[in-house]
């Protein structure tokens, strides 16, 4: 779509891309899971919030791929309200949205010989979507979730777009911890003390946590609880039962499951995802504040991280917003921002 330096491209299905030249810009620009061709088909086959167009931007320059993003024409483009909060009520949709709002980790992966080069790369693939968002009919044309301190956000602002902090994402770093203990040990007194409380009375009632790939039986459990949390913040639809399932089993080995069992009966579970530096609390949820002296909720954090540390994961991400459990666990807040093309 642009005459001069990077090239961008458009696909309309990932069958359109070269998912391997894709993979390996993700891969070296060590973006998050929401960016591998197996979590770009899962969600392209079975997304979990409708869509009127999916697009693919690959960005070439001298011959090789150097950038990616994959992009969404939205029929709710803000369905959390993050976007209205901030004075962009037309994000309301159609919207063309990069990433989705099931990531926390905008960005656009890039592969450049320096900054300079970056930052044409960067241009290039924004102008793009300014051009694409207007041919698709949207009322407004984005990127959601960006970290505060990447590029992207100057080059943004640099081409006049709105940028805006939206919410807070969480992240764990784990690099120099190899055991459980190590983590406690990271943690304060107080935090550390009811871990182990609730670790102790838990193995009293006879409590049982595990890690497994996922079944689809067991995936309307976990989509039930997690339903049932997110109703809390009026975000119950954004897990549709049959989607859900389908999704996250089309995932492959990209998604585990983690629950915590009281007999025939189970008291939490979570799906996290994998990439090879992290570990993602994606979604999960709980049947009970808490259940003989201890909260499930607690065990289930303890297995999730637990599971990264064996995992060898650098980093635990923990997604947005419920900052105080997130902070007393040890996370590092990480403010996210919303780029919105002028209208």
């Amino acid at each position: 779509m642009s005459t001069s330096g990077p090239r961008v491209t458009v696909a309309e299905s990932i069958d359109d891309l070269d998912t391997a030249q894709w993979q390996r810009v993700a891969a070296s620009a060590a973006a998050p899971v929401h960016y591998t061709p197996e979590y770009l088909r899962a969600y392209q086959d079975n997304p979990l919030s409708p869509y009127a167009a999916v697009r693919y931007l690959t960005a070439v320059d001298g011959g090789r791929t150097v950038a990616v993003l994959p992009c969404y024409l939205d029929k709710q483009g803000d369905p959390y309200g993050f976007l209205r909060a901030v004075g962009i009520p037309e994000a309301d949709g159609p919207a063309l949205l990069g990433h989705n709002w099931y990531c926390y980790d905008t960005r656009i992966p890039v592969l450049a010989t320096d900054a300079e080069h970056r930052d044409r790369v960067l241009a290039a693939m924004l102008d793009a979507l300014v051009e694409l968002g207007a041919r698709d009919g949207a009322r407004a044309t984005g990127l959601v979730s960006v970290a505060e301190g990447d590029p992207l956000l100057d080059a943004a602002r640099r081409k006049g777009w709105r940028v805006a902090p939206i919410v807070t994402r969480f992240q764990l770093p784990l690099q120099g911890v190899t055991t459980y203990d190590d983590y406690l040990a990271t943690l304060g007194s107080r935090t550390r003390r009811t871990i182990r409380q609730y670790m102790r009375r838990a193995a009293d009632a006879g409590v049982t946590t595990s890690v497994e790939a996922p079944r689809p039986d067991f995936l309307r459990t976990v989509c039930d609880l997690t339903r049932r949390t997110a109703a809390k913040y009026g975000s119950a639809d954004m897990y549709p039962e049959s989607a859900f399932i389908d999704f996250v089993m089309a995932l492959g080995d990209r998604a585990r499951v983690v629950r915590v069992d009281l007999g025939e009966r189970t008291s939490a579970a979570a799906v996290v995802l994998l990439d090879d530096q992290r570990l993602h609390m994606w979604v999960g949820g709980t049947s009970d504040a808490t259940v003989h002296g201890f909260s499930p909720n607690y065990l289930l954090w303890a297995t999730e991280i637990r599971a990264a540390i064996d995992a060898g994961k650098q980093w635990v991400e923990g997604g947005r917003s419920n900052r105080p459990m997130k902070e007393r666990h040890g996370m590092r807040p990480l403010p996210l921002y919303a780029c919105v093309a002028p209208g």
